[in-house]
């Protein structure tokens, strides 16, 4: 008996990753204007002219897009750290370069940050999300190939390694993260919010210059004896979310 419903052609295998990229552009612009919590499957779909069905095909559920929208700003943030360590002075085996190349990691994790608030987050919806930053997908790493954590981990050694140090602590990074993070939200919720630029540039500012030259050598190094890090992709011993298959891995739409 019919229905009265009608079967979609099948969708030609050439249009199926443009497809795909095309409604990672879409639901990337609705959070880059209005924050993870303003994009829906139904509104990605109209803004992409396609069906339900089609959209399905690539992404099972709204999870799924938040995902690899997740990837895609991740990358963009490694995009950014990496264009700012091209401009900071290279690394020349002197304490004083790996600070500055640490600094500027740091700053640019925070412009990124402030600059694009509805990206920032749309990383920190989940810990499926969170573990993009981690241990990325190839669409996390950015066109560099790096992914953001990677490059504050490398920069970090880079600095153990010019002030005489052999392994770098695993929970440094993390650590370095988190103030960052939590400098970047003060500024986007709460009290640096209501404050004038030049007060959040100024402890912005300060507590960078704190973390990259008052902390003791002691402290970025393991104690006698310890092991280090068997890989930098992830500091040995952090916790792990469980992942799940990439729901979609299409490149990075042209902007």
């Amino acid at each position: 008996m019919s229905t009265g419903s009608v079967d979609e052609p099948a969708e030609p295998a050439a249009t199926r990753k443009p497809l795909a990229d095309r409604l990672v552009h879409e639901a990337v612009d609705l959070v880059r204007t209005g924050g993870p919590g303003a994009m829906s499957l139904r509104e990605v779909q109209r803004r992409a002219g396609v069906s339900p069905a089609a959209a399905y095909r690539h992404f099972r559920d709204r999870d799924a897009l938040l995902l690899a929208v997740a990837q895609e700003c991740a990358g963009m943030l490694a995009d950014h750290i990496a264009a700012a360590l091209e401009d900071a002075p290279p690394f020349t085996g002197e304490p004083g370069s790996a600070r500055a190349r640490l600094l500027a990691v740091c700053a640019a994790y925070l412009d990124f940050a402030t600059g694009n608030p509805g990206l920032y987050r749309a990383i920190f919806t989940s810990d499926e999300q969170i573990d993009e930053l981690t241990a990325p997908s190839q669409r996390a790493r950015g066109s560099a190939g790096d992914g953001g954590y990677n490059l504050l981990v490398s920069t970090l050694q880079d600095l153990v390694n010019a002030t005489g140090g052999t392994h770098l602590n695993p929970w440094d990074p993390l650590a370095l993260w988190a103030t960052c993070h939590g400098l970047a939200m003060l500024r986007l919720d709460a009290a640096l919010r209501l404050l004038p630029e030049e007060a959040f540039t100024h402890a912005r500012d300060r507590i960078l210059a704190t973390i990259t030259t008052a902390v003791p050598l002691e402290s970025l190094t393991h104690p006698a004896g310890a092991v280090a890090p068997a890989s930098q992709d992830r500091p040995q011993n952090q916790p792990q979310t469980p992942r799940k298959k990439e729901a979609a891995t299409p490149a990075r739409p042209q902007q």
